[in-house]
């Protein structure tokens, strides 16, 4: 056995090397993959409390790191037509609204791993858009869906973050309308192209 072991000693040492070196890349791999994920961002848009129009909104950061909600910008489908606004600082809010969670109110601001804003009833929410745009002559009765994209920003990187959920407003229900989300999970904005252009985006409505 020892003469055998002398014999092949090179062959022995190649192969532990390479063993190590494996070890050593998976380590590295798995370092990097936690590195990764603990970089991730990752933003849910919910509907709560009920399925119907006076259901509410939540905005929760589900990321390892907190972020910053520095805008929330809706589009109102309408028959024939679009209607988009940032829902941040859509009016002037007097002080006492701004007592109770005034990041809800402003719907913006910090966020820590599991906080969230209540941005409001998806009626009110749409009500809130149509008078900010002087819709004088179209009601919530007649807005079909509801786009929300949340665009935030983290310590960790120049360009924003952002997610994305589309709500129907399905008036076939029994019991009124209901609100009917159009996926099953948020879409997160990762892609360097999107992430500029909801930038963009949120300059223009600025």
């Amino acid at each position: 056995m020892l003469t055998w072991v002398g014999q092949n000693s090179g062959v022995i040492s190649v192969t532990i090397s390479f063993l190590m070196l494996i070890v050593w890349i998976t380590y590295l791999q798995m370092l990097f993959l936690q590195y990764r994920a603990s970089r991730r961002a990752y933003i849910l848009v919910t509907r709560a409390a009920g399925k119907g129009i006076r259901s509410r909104c939540l905005i929760t950061n589900m990321s390892p790191q907190p972020v910053y909600v520095t805008s929330l910008i809706g589009t109102l489908h309408v028959p024939g037509r679009e209607i988009e606004l940032a829902l941040t600082d859509l009016r002037e809010l007097p002080e006492e609204e701004l007592q109770h969670d005034p990041r809800s109110r402003m719907g913006q601001g910090s966020l820590g791993t599991g906080d969230y804003l209540n941005i409001g009833h998806f009626d009110e929410i749409a009500q809130a858009m149509l008078d900010a745009n002087n819709e004088d002559e179209v009601k919530v009765a007649e807005v079909n869906q509801l786009d929300l994209v949340v665009v935030a920003l983290t310590a960790s990187d120049k360009l924003p973050i952002g997610a994305a959920r589309n709500f129907q407003f399905e008036r076939n229900s029994r019991r009124g309308t209901k609100v009917q989300p159009l996926s099953i999970a948020t879409k997160q904005i990762t892609q360097r192209r999107a992430r500029k252009a909801i930038m963009q985006k949120a300059e223009y409505h600025t």
